[in-house]
């Protein structure tokens, strides 16, 4: 028999990058095996997020796609709108000031009539709600509340311990943890990109059970490096190559120029060859920190593009390389998404990011490459210059099939099929709701 399920995602294709990819490849491979999709998201107009059509394309013509309008509220004072779109970590700050969890969490009275109604005229065995913005999570009490289903919050990201997420103040990250632990409480079942977090709910979260919790990590689509662009041919450099979004903080690429900068230092010739490759967007001036490093003619830079471009760029690179400032000890909770696109390239990961850590785990697990802390300037650069020597170590690239998109549906499925079996879990208590 055919299910039916409802997602509450407030990104979703035409949007693109790696956040928007997990429901969208999840409904993809989903529909294959039967499941029937609604899809709640968002109409957001915002340059923030770049369209990425081609990720449309992929969404079976059976999901039924509603899409509830928002403007998000600027927390920027008109007067100084000019300053704060030159500063993206400021206007990220001021935004962070004023609302708590998100700056989307508005939206919830927009989307909750839509999504009652829904609710009430079909038939549904579940709903999946998915997270960041993480706001969208008062809805799950509220709908176990009102139609007793069994819902289950998807957290791609974590909460508090998200090292994106910015506190201008103590008290700001006081409020956000509590609420974090008073809806995590709540959540009769969860899925999360990360195992690490779900330990810190088992001693921080009263009454968390994680048996009814599964880690379900991001992953790539192994249809997507069908008929890719061939590998570059032999030219004589060594590209390093980078993908995603850069900020003003986290993963700021000064360590690796820094690195660069000292390769050239310590063997100019052999460092001529090596060239640092972006696709992406930046949210720092990447030209004048190319320029104090010295590194013009080793820095090739390449606007956001589709996914499947922005695979080629890589598909031509010789190695990959990812940043997570270890400063912030949020970082070991937490893997880019890009991260598990690079292993299906089978290429040799430079991790420059904590040394214990999530991303370290899923790199020495794979054994894909190395983590270096990005501290190590000295480490960073004689690995990138016997790299470029063609000094590698032979990675073996353990199961990597195990993050295939297609494989991580099926786990998203079965663990459905579990909440259902079930049963209607959720007695209609009083709860106070989050629904404003």
């Amino acid at each position: 028999m055919d299910r039916r399920a409802l997602i509450v995602t407030y990104y979703f294709p035409p949007l693109g990058g790696g956040g928007v990819q997990r429901m969208a490849k999840l409904v993809k491979y989903a529909s294959r095996k039967g499941w029937e999709f609604t899809v709640i998201t968002a109409d957001e107009p915002t340059g923030f997020i770049n369209e990425d059509p081609s990720l449309a394309d992929e969404v079976p013509a059976s999901t039924k796609i509603i899409r509830v309008p928002f403007k998000v509220l600027s927390a920027t004072p008109t007067r100084f709108s000019a300053f704060f779109k030159t500063s993206g970590f400021l206007k990220r700050l001021l935004s962070a000031f004023v609302y708590i969890p998100d700056s989307r969490k508005g939206w919830l009275s927009k989307a909750w009539p839509v999504i009652a109604r829904e609710l009430q005229g079909g038939q549904y065995d579940l709903v999946l709600v998915s997270i960041p913005p993480y706001s969208l999570s008062f809805l799950v009490s509220e709908i176990e509340r009102r139609f007793d289903l069994p819902v289950i919050l998807d957290m791609r990201d974590p909460w508090t311990l998200n090292p994106y997420k910015i506190y201008p103040t103590p008290l700001h990250r006081f409020i956000d943890q509590r609420m974090e632990r008073e809806v995590i409480s709540r959540i009769h079942f969860g899925i999360s990109a990360y195992g690490r977090m779900l330990k810190v709910y088992r001693k921080t979260v009263p009454g968390f059970n994680p048996s009814n919790w599964l880690v379900i990590p991001n992953g790539f689509d192994e249809e997507d490096f069908d008929e890719l662009s061939l590998p570059k041919e032999d030219s004589g450099t060594f590209d390093i190559a980078f993908s995603g979004t850069i900020y003003s903080h986290i993963n700021h690429p000064t360590p690796l120029f820094k690195a660069l900068a000292l390769a050239r230092k310590l063997n100019p010739q052999e460092a001529k060859k090596i060239r640092f490759v972006f696709v992406g967007k930046s949210h720092i001036n990447l030209e004048k920190l190319i320029a104090k490093f010295g590194l013009q003619e080793q820095i090739i830079l390449h606007e956001y593009l589709p996914h499947k471009e922005s695979l080629s760029v890589l598909n031509k690179a010789n190695a990959l390389c990812f940043i997570l400032d270890d400063r912030e000890t949020r970082s070991a909770y937490t893997v880019g998404g890009k991260v598990y696109e690079y292993l299906a390239f089978r290429k040799p990961i430079l991790g420059l990011a904590p040394e214990e850590g999530e991303a370290a785990d899923l790199i020495r697990r794979t054994d894909a490459g190395i983590i270096i802390s990005p501290q190590k300037s000295k480490q960073i650069a004689d690995t990138i210059l016997n790299w470029s020597k063609g000094n590698i170590p032979e990675f073996s690239f353990i199961s990597i099939d195990e993050y295939q998109r297609k494989r991580q549906a099926d786990r998203f499925l079965s663990f459905f099929e579990k909440v259902m079996a079930n049963g209607p879990l959720y007695s209609r208590l009083d709860k106070p709701s989050q629904v404003k």
